[in-house]
């Protein structure tokens, strides 16, 4: 049986995909998923920001259920739309497509072998490269995402203070060249000391409440990056310090489930 998925924001009927409109980088008609023979594809009807699996914009491009697609860039911010592939293939009728893409090895034609079966066989891939490639692509969105986190804490909670800073020094700056007055020269020093302080204290709940919210931004990119930032056969987390290159390295996955990145 053929079927076909569209996705998009603004994608109508039974076998469609509607993508929230708040996922600003997905397209109205951004995609669509085939299923033919048992075999699953990926079209991108022509969007704005592309498809991505397993980091790579595709045009179009073959589909396991372990596969990570991305609709309108690769998960760097909040826009961008990650399809679930495991449910999307449990709709499919019949076969389960990822039995298709590692075939059973040295089996007698004639005999017959149950889905059951089949499905033991396949968990003995080994192969994951290319489902790696994604893994590679969280890390790095991961890390570039925590460095836009921090320049943009330090700026808001440096800028205010130095803004604020400015003004007791302008007045007594001003006050100093218009007045030739000793004693009001004094008064306008002493006076710019004291609003520096009483800014400096006003500042500090405003710093405090920065850190708070800066400490939810990270939080909030962790949670999204680590259940990407794993093992794409047995799905335990790696740690989000843990350099994809050393993973690389290693060249298999480090909970011993087989799995090997190169």
């Amino acid at each position: 049986m053929d079927r076909e998925i569209k996705i998009g924001r603004s994608v109508e009927g039974s076998n469609t995909i509607l993508v929230p409109a708040t996922f600003k980088r997905v397209s109205r008609n951004h995609a669509s998923i085939h299923w033919h023979d048992g075999v699953a594809t990926i079209e991108d009807n022509g969007s704005s920001n592309g498809t991505f699996v397993n980091g790579q914009r595709i045009t179009r491009a073959n589909l396991t259920e372990y596969d990570t697609v991305w609709l309108g860039g690769t998960g760097i911010d909040e826009y961008c739309y990650q399809l679930d592939l495991r449910r999307i293939f449990a709709s499919f009728p019949n076969t389960a497509p990822t039995l298709k893409v590692n075939p059973v090895q040295n089996i007698n034609p004639a005999q017959n072998i149950t889905p059951v079966q089949e499905i033991r066989n396949n968990t003995q891939r080994t192969d994951y490269t290319r489902e790696f490639a994604s893994v590679k692509q969280a890390y790095i969105d991961y890390h570039a995402g925590m460095s836009k986190l921090s320049k943009k804490a330090n700026t808001r909670m440096q800028l205010p203070r130095v803004l604020l800073s400015l003004i007791p020094a302008a007045l007594g700056v001003v006050i100093m060249i218009i007045s030739t007055d000793m004693t009001m020269r004094i008064v306008a020093m002493s006076a710019g000391s004291v609003l520096s302080g009483l800014i400096g204290v006003l500042t500090m709940g405003k710093s405090s409440s920065n850190k708070e919210k800066m400490a939810e931004d990270v939080l909030d990119l962790q949670l999204k990056y680590q259940k990407l930032y794993r093992c794409p056969k047995c799905g335990k987390e790696f740690n989000l310090d843990l350099h994809w290159k050393k993973l690389e390295a290693e060249g298999k996955c480090p909970y011993g489930c087989g799995a090997r990145y190169v």
